[in-house]
């Protein structure tokens, strides 16, 4: 089955109840938006680091303000902590400043001072980094599942219009059921098994449905026969809607589903015999037939015949099946099973040959035959011992509910029916159980088989070119075989689960459209499909408090601490020491020291000047140690004076060159 189309997707918030209510809380997105959101974590993140810094910095500012006098690293660090945007920004400024300083302070050296400041900065800097980069993991915590939301939702069944020939809604049916078997047999051989190749395998919400075998069960039928071979039994557990089929829900409205099939080997002997007949040519025909009971829709009074004529030239194998429902066949007493549905295999070789002997009970083939090769070597063949071989499973079926823990006997399909009103199912569990019902129908072992005939034998993978030749099979092939036709039937289930909600993608002639339950069609879950980003809603939800909380802190910690500081005159030196190494605060001390500007605000975020003054510096300014002291302009200087007496200055400066012999103070005095 391939991946429904991206219309088919839901976008929006949904619970995945795998992990419940909390932690399965889920947004699935477009690829766009997602990669939208993605980015927009990894820069929130960031912002929530310069916040978190913006906090430490201003923590541990306070801490080292006091009354006392302290020298200029102390100072030159509290301006860093107040000023620096972000943590890289610190420290480097704490970096140059231990570096500034190495040669001139002694004790405590600087670097010593600094550098656990610049450690402080650094980690946050590479923590809220780190932050960033698993952000984008909130993806993964809510994992690559989505659900289908398909308007077709819904299922096949045959079309019981009077006005149309049976046939129609046969071949209809039959089409169907081929379709669906061959896309089940594909996904069973490359899913099921050791390995799991191709991403086909990772759709479904699991890869596989695991089940167990036992190859030590007495006989499932009765008077002898089965070879001496025992029984073969293979047990899918309790398959749970949930967990396994993806079906979304509580507990309280899940389904579980069990199979259990046990196959074995029959004697043919007893149950066959040979004659002659002419039928309608002049030819005589060796025939054999096999009696094990009349099958549905069967008037004969045996079950299978093989035509031993038949078997010219070269033929591969043949595999014929049919099945013997317990209320709709007559089958012979050892076959009459109440408590199960039966599938009668017949394995007809032909004329395949094998390079070694063959001692598994349905392939056996230790006849020999000498022949020459294509070199005129000679050689050795291994003929089958028996014309055909008879493999038959019984299969039966049982419903659990979990939230009563009430459950039906393993019992055969048409029993199950009637079963499952005894359960105390509620309206989502029996929706889902009548769709889980549907698929036990085409679970049976004969309808994994029947349209495929002898492809669905693994023995068929090894048998080469056009003369049927075969390298020697396994003592246990039947078993092969039968696990081989059971896992099988597990991938039909996983896929037609699934196909219930995405929808039929074609509709014969023969065939009605039964549409699904809409509670149901809503809450099928299914992987691998690209275009799409599933968020974890508890992920993104930490990641948005926890950022929001830091950059609102950081953005009002000041302010609040100031005022409660000023209001009740608690430590409020160090509010003043915040506010004074504040940029501007620091400009504005400045340009007040030097004689410039009328100034308010003075432990504002801005400090402002009158209204039109004008502020700045004279030419000539000392380039190894510029000063503001002694170079300003008059504060209550006019602004077109302030222009004439820069020109003037300037121009004195160009013809007046500098006297001979006057000191640097005496050119100072004569600038001023």
């Amino acid at each position: 089955m391939s991946l429904p189309p991206a219309s088919q997707i839901y976008t929006g918030p949904w619970i995945n109840w795998s992990r419940g209510f909390v932690l399965g809380s889920t947004i699935t997105l477009s690829q766009r938006n997602g990669s939208l959101l993605t980015a927009f974590l990894g820069i929130f993140v960031t912002a929530a680091g310069t916040a978190c810094w913006r906090i430490l910095s201003f923590l541990i500012h306070q801490r080292q303000a006091k009354h006392l006098l302290n020298d200029a690293i102390h100072h030159q660090q509290q301006v860093i902590l107040r000023n620096s945007g972000t943590p890289g920004e610190a420290a480097w400024q704490m970096t140059q400043l231990a570096w500034h300083w190495r040669k001139i302070a002694e004790k405590p050296r600087p670097i010593l001072r600094s550098l656990p400041l610049v450690i402080l900065a650094v980690c946050n800097m590479v923590l809220f980094a780190i932050a960033g980069v698993f952000s984008a993991e909130v993806t993964k915590a809510a994992g690559n599942e989505t659900l289908i939301r398909s308007p077709a939702c819904g299922f096949l069944l045959p079309n019981d219009r009077s006005d149309l020939p049976v046939f129609q809604s046969t071949a209809g049916a039959n089409a169907m059921e081929a379709n669906d078997t061959l896309a089940a047999s594909a996904y069973s051989r490359a899913c099921y098994g050791n390995t799991q190749s191709g991403s086909q395998c990772y759709q479904y919400s699991r890869p596989y449905i695991p089940w167990t075998n036992r190859t030590d069960m007495p006989c499932p039928f009765g008077d002898n026969i089965c070879k001496d071979v025992g029984g073969f039994e293979m047990d899918s557990g309790l398959i749970d809607s949930h967990e396994t089929l993806g079906i979304n829900a509580k507990t309280s409205d899940r389904v579980q589903y069990r199979k259990v099939t046990t196959c074995s080997v029959l004697r043919t002997k007893e149950y066959a015999y040979e004659f002659n007949s002419t039928g309608s040519g002049t030819e005589v025909q060796h025939l054999i037939r096999y009696n094990y009971g009349t099958t549905v829709g069967s008037d004969e009074n045996f079950t299978f015949q093989y035509n031993t004529n038949d078997v010219v030239g070269f033929n591969g194998y043949a595999l014929t099946s049919f099945p013997f429902f317990h209320d709709q066949t007559d089958a012979v007493p050892a076959l009459n099973r109440t408590d199960a549905d039966i599938t009668l295999m017949f394995l007809a070789p032909n004329t395949v040959t094998y390079v070694s002997p063959v001692f598994d009970p349905l392939f056996k083939a230790t006849l020999p035959y000498n022949t020459t090769d294509f070199d005129g070597k000679n050689a050795t063949l291994y003929t089958p011992d028996h014309w055909v071989g008879v493999l038959a499973c019984a299969d039966q079926f049982q419903f659990r509910n979990p939230a009563s823990g009430k459950s039906t006997p393993l019992t055969s399909n048409s029993f199950i029916s009637e079963e499952l009103e005894k359960l105390e199912y509620n309206k989502l569990q029996q929706a889902t159980a009548l769709s889980v019902y549907y698929t036990v129908l085409t679970g049976f072992t004969y309808y994994s088989v029947h349209r495929q005939g002898a492809n669905s034998l693994r023995a068929s993978d090894t048998l080469g070119g056009s003369d049927f030749f075969q390298i020697g099979l396994p003592d246990n092939q039947w078993m092969i075989e039968a696990a081989g036709m059971f896992s099988l039937s597990m991938a039909k289930l996983q896929q037609q689960i699934v196909a219930y909600a995405t929808g039929p993608t074609y509709l014969h002639e023969g065939l009605t459209f039964v549409k699904g339950d809409k509670d149901l069609c809503r809450r099928q879950k299914i992987r691998g499909v690209s275009g799409f980003l599933s968020f974890s809603v508890v992920g993104v939800s930490i990641i948005l408090v926890l950022g929001g909380f830091l950059i609102c802190a950081a953005s009002i910690l000041d302010t609040l601490v100031g005022f409660i500081r000023r209001k009740w005159d608690w430590k409020d030196h160090k509010r003043l020491q915040w506010a004074i190494d504040e940029k501007l605060q620091l400009q504005r001390l400045a340009f007040e020291e030097g004689g410039q500007g009328r100034w308010s605000g003075g432990t504002d975020a801005v400090p402002t000047t009158s209204k039109d003054e004008l502020l700045g510096f004279k030419s000539g300014l000392n380039k190894n140690h510029p000063r503001l002291a002694g170079n300003g302009y008059s504060s209550v200087q006019p602004a077109d004076e302030l222009a004439e007496s820069e020109a003037s200055t300037m121009i004195a400066m160009v013809e007046k060159p500098k006297t001979p012999g006057v000191t640097t103070q005496e050119t100072r005095q004569l600038l001023g």
